[in-house]
């Protein structure tokens, strides 16, 4: 007898948890959106002031250090895995490929750990602002401001 639960239908959409706030992933997710002709990634924004972690079931300062999206399969990706999910929905997980390389997914998933609570400073780095808005935040001790 075969106790393994029913496989779950696919969810419309892939949800992902990002700050909106942070110039850099902005931008980034900017693009995916701009290239989701399926309505297949819908993005929400961690730094708004009515965004609720808990309603994730995830506590906020997880989600500030790492990118979190739920494939349409249900399940949650964090980190170097979160981008290439949202790739993936898109339509672009081709351009993952990379990750596939040996050794080249552990280094990416290292470097990501540095960036993802550095990421205001490294948008600054990579010149990511957007003209007439305010300065990013300053997370440079690798804790950013609760409200942006």
């Amino acid at each position: 007898m075969n106790h393994d639960p029913a496989p779950r239908p696919p969810l419309p959409q892939a949800v992902a948890l990002y700050d909106r706030a942070c110039p850099l992933c902005r931008t980034e997710m900017r693009r995916l959106k701009a290239r989701d002709r399926h309505g297949r990634l819908r993005l929400v924004d961690i730094a708004a002031a009515d965004f609720d972690p808990a309603q994730w079931g995830f506590e906020l300062d997880a989600l500030r250090n790492a990118l979190h999206v739920r494939g349409r399969d249900g399940q949650w990706r964090i980190g170097v895995p979160g981008i290439a999910e949202a790739y993936r929905a898109v339509g672009l997980g081709w351009l993952t490929w990379p990750l596939r390389v040996p050794g080249a997914g552990r280094a990416a998933a290292r470097a990501y750990r540095w960036i993802a609570p550095n990421r205001h400073r490294v948008s600054r780095w990579l010149g990511y602002r957007e003209a007439g808005a305010e300065p990013a935040p300053r997370c440079d001790d690798g804790h950013c401001p609760t409200h942006f």
